[in-house]
Order: structure tokens, then sequence, then C-alpha cells
């Protein structure tokens, strides 16, 4: 017993002792009931609502490494230049190149060296020179004009003024005297190169003989 109570027995003491604090004291009169309990270990449990451990500041989400957009091959500008000297530089640089026909797209199964460029178009898997189609400019265009129908020319009226005679009927030109020209006659230095109808209904030209002078002549030898 502690020094304040020796010398109490019985009830007096444990009065003594639970007033002292230094023991527990129950309710009832047995004396186990008031001896003190064991601490209770303390527990401890992870609440389900607890915040997630945040990750280390070293830890980073990688970047996605962004995919590369091909880059079209380069080649200098051959448009408006011979085909055959475009195709020489693709193949010195190395690309593909593919040769196709204006306005049809198309791909040319056969193109001469000297024909024009039409366009050039540069892509990621080579080079494409655009050619003009056959009978045709770069815009698609006729390159000749088409030969216009022919027109029937009035039918020949026959001098009516016979071989012998001097009239004019028919006759387009006519000598400085204002007859019909013939076959074999010379020719006015103003007709020289000219055509008409003769005095027969022959149709005469102006042209050098064999001897170098201008004679009037229907092509027919003698």
């Amino acid at each position: 017993m502690p020094g304040g109570v020796r010398g109490l027995t019985g009830t007096t003491a444990m009065i003594a002792v639970c007033a002292l604090g230094l023991a527990g004291c129950g309710d009832g009169d047995s004396g186990t009931e008031g001896a003190a309990k064991p601490p209770v270990a303390a527990t401890t449990t992870a609440q389900s609502g607890s915040p997630a451990p945040e990750p280390s500041a070293t830890t980073r989400t990688p970047t996605p490494t962004p995919t590369p957009t091909p880059t079209p091959v380069t080649l200098s500008d051959h448009t408006g230049g011979r085909v055959g000297t475009a195709v020489a530089a693709a193949q010195k640089a190395g690309l593909g190149y593919t040769v196709r026909l204006e306005g049809t797209g198309r791909e040319a199964s056969s193109w001469g060296a000297g024909e024009k460029v039409c366009e050039q178009t540069d892509a990621s898997d080579g080079v494409t020179f655009t050619v003009a189609r056959d009978g045709r400019d770069c815009g698609g265009r006729l390159l000749h004009t088409p030969k216009p129908t022919p027109t029937p020319q009035p039918a020949r009226t026959r001098d009516t003024g016979g071989t012998g005679g001097g009239g004019t009927a028919g006759c387009e030109l006519t000598s400085p005297a204002g007859n019909c020209y013939a076959d074999g006659q010379f020719c006015a230095a103003k007709h020289r190169g000219l055509s008409t109808h003769g005095r027969g209904g022959e149709y005469l030209t102006c042209s050098l003989d064999s001897g170098g002078r201008w004679r009037w002549s229907d092509g027919v030898a003698g």
C-alpha cells in the first residue's frame, strides 16, 4: 500500500486507494471488478476515403511522336521546256517520273523528246510531266484550222467570138488591145503570174517559158 493508506484494512483501505487514483474501482462489492483494465492497443485502420498517393514528381507521361508528313520531291521547273530534257533531269536526280496527256489524265504510251512540257507536278512519289495530245496545244485547242469546204466554181462560158474573133465573153483578163488572150501569146507585165480563160475557153496562166519569156499557157505541151 502507499504510504498514505498504510495501516488501513478492508473496505476503508480500498476507498482510500480509489480516492488516490492509484487503482480502478468498480460499483460492486467484488474486488475483481474494480481491478485496472489493461490498455487497449491502438490500431490504425486505413479509411476507404483516404486520398490516393500522389505520383512522384519525376514520373512524366510520354509525349506521342508525331507522324512525319511526306515531303514532295523537288525538281527544277521544266514547264515550257522539252520533255526529253525534263525526263533526263528526273533520272539524273534519281526520281520517279510519269508523262501524261493533257486533259485526259492518262499516261502517255510514247512521246517525242522535243515535245513541250505543258505542266509539271511534284509529289512525294515522283514528278509528273504533262504533254499535249496529238494535233492539239497545251490548252487542248487544235493546232491547225480545218480547211474550208471548197465552193464549186461556176461553169465556164466559152468565147462566142470563136478562135478567129476577138470577143471577150468569158475572158477575165484581156490584152492591151482589149482582146482575149490565146495560148502561147505574150502576156502584159501586169498579168505575170495570173490566170484567165482564153479566147477558146481554155484556162491560161501567164508563166515563163523555156526561153525565159512570159507567155500564156494552158499547161499542155505543144
